[in-house]
């Protein structure tokens, strides 16, 4: 099987990121207080509440400390034993001044082939795959959390335009009724004007549902019911720059397998299996237990004397040949996974490169073109009617379809959005 191994360097960005992390935690401390002046969080402020609120990331922690416990065990140094004992009791012996033997001694295990040091070093590499297992929790964990704030801008976002396009036509409304006054136009003109502010002031109560449902979302993630109700956050999509050194989806997928904290959790494991080897071979050469100990016996020509012994188990039937295959067994299968999970990460980055390219395409699209057309055609058709060149179902259709662009840009931001926090989360970025 092909030859990896991890060395301690391959953690400098990890442990970097990991202060990161905790940094962000304290960061968070004194957001509920600023925030309650109704502020709304920015992302970064949202994400650092979630890190030291968010329930699931906080179990995710309890792995990382269990592994660190298991080193301790492993480093352990044999506690030595304490022997007393006597023998030879009897009510009475022949000659008044004999009595039982008293035997004191201490015993202790020498292991030898390195074992201790096989196995500090085997629980080191299971500490590093830990903390990688801790780094892919927040690396999945985040990612969800900043598509439940996208989910929430896109609601508020789809709510001010619904609100702006409902005050537009109620304008509208208004002018169309003072020419209906002066009979400009006819009261079946004026009352399908109307007909379009009612719809309008219905997409206002959907879209208040569609806020109340984003805000109930994002407060699940950062464990905080109590503030449903008062959630809001900054209108501040995403620009994309942290991907300005992505060249092509090749790059990306080369910076991912540096960074994925699960594919070095992957490459961690099988280092930590292979050394495993070594440590069940190890296990083949016994233990030496050496005993000293201070004899006192009444009954003997040297009444008082030192004691001295060595025991060693002769492997002569079994010499670890089935842990050994297991452990070979363990290295394979944790090699398979390294693979697996390389060609997953190849997956995953150059979808999420390839949806982020096009998201971003859409609504480059839309700020240099649509929005410009769409707004100058509704204008147009609003002159063309007040000049009667036009009828009102042109003026309706077209009020129509400049709400309906804005809301296909607020959707296309949203896409480049989750576009953006997927590829994130596909190179390893927290």
């Amino acid at each position: 099987m092909t030859q990896m191994s991890i060395s301690r360097d391959d953690y400098t960005s990890y442990e970097t990121g990991l202060a990161r992390f905790w940094l962000l935690v304290c960061f968070c401390l004194w957001l509920p207080a600023s925030w309650a002046a109704g502020e709304p969080l920015s992302e970064e402020q949202v994400i650092g509440l979630f890190y030291a609120r968010n329930l699931s990331l906080i179990s995710a922690e309890f792995g990382l400390e269990t592994a660190q416990a298991q080193k301790l065990i492993a480093a352990a140094i044999p506690n030595p034993e304490l022997n007393l004992y006597s023998q030879e009791l009897a009510p009475n012996y022949p000659i008044a001044s004999n009595g039982p033997v008293i035997y004191v001694s201490v015993s202790q295990l020498i292991e030898t082939a390195g074992k201790r040091r096989l196995r500090m070093e085997n629980s080191l590499l299971g500490e590093q795959a830990a903390e990688s297992d801790l780094r892919d929790a927040i690396r999945t964990l985040t990612q969800a959390v900043r598509r439940a704030y996208y989910d929430l801008l896109l609601a508020q976002e789809t709510m001010e335009a619904t609100q702006e396009q409902s005050r537009h036509v109620q304008r509208l409304v208004e002018v169309q009724q003072k020419r209906f006054d002066v009979g400009d136009i006819s009261e079946r003109d004026l009352t399908r004007i109307k007909i379009e502010a009612l719809k309008s002031q219905s997409d206002i109560d959907k879209t208040t549902a569609q806020v109340v449902s984003a805000r109930s979302q994002l407060a699940v993630f950062l464990a905080w019911p109590e503030e449903t109700a008062h959630l809001s956050v900054k209108d501040q999509w995403p620009d994309g720059k942290a991907f300005d050194d992505l060249k092509d989806a090749v790059s990306a997928v080369g910076f991912a397998m540096e960074r994925r904290p699960d594919l070095l959790a992957a490459r961690t494991r099988y280092a930590q299996a292979k050394q495993g080897i070594d440590l069940a071979k190890a296990q083949r050469i016994p233990d030496v237990r050496i005993t000293a100990g201070f004899a006192h016996d009444l009954g003997n020509f040297v009444q008082n004397g030192a004691t001295l012994g060595i025991s060693v188990p002769l492997p002569l039937f079994y010499r670890q040949e089935g842990e050994i295959a297991q452990a070979g067994i363990r290295s394979n299968d944790a090699e398979l996974r390294v693979r697996q999970t390389e060609v997953a990460v190849h997956s995953e980055v150059s979808t999420a490169f390839a949806a982020w390219i096009s998201a971003n395409t859409i609504v480059k699209r839309f700020e240099t073109e649509v929005l410009q057309k769409a707004k100058h055609i509704r204008d147009s058709a609003e002159i063309a009617y007040t000049n009667g060149s036009t009828d009102i179902i042109d003026l309706i259709q077209a009020q129509r379809d400049y709400r309906n662009t804005i809301l296909d840009y607020y959707q296309a931001q949203a896409n480049r959005a989750y576009a953006y926090a997927d590829l994130k989360m596909a190179i390893g970025e927290e």
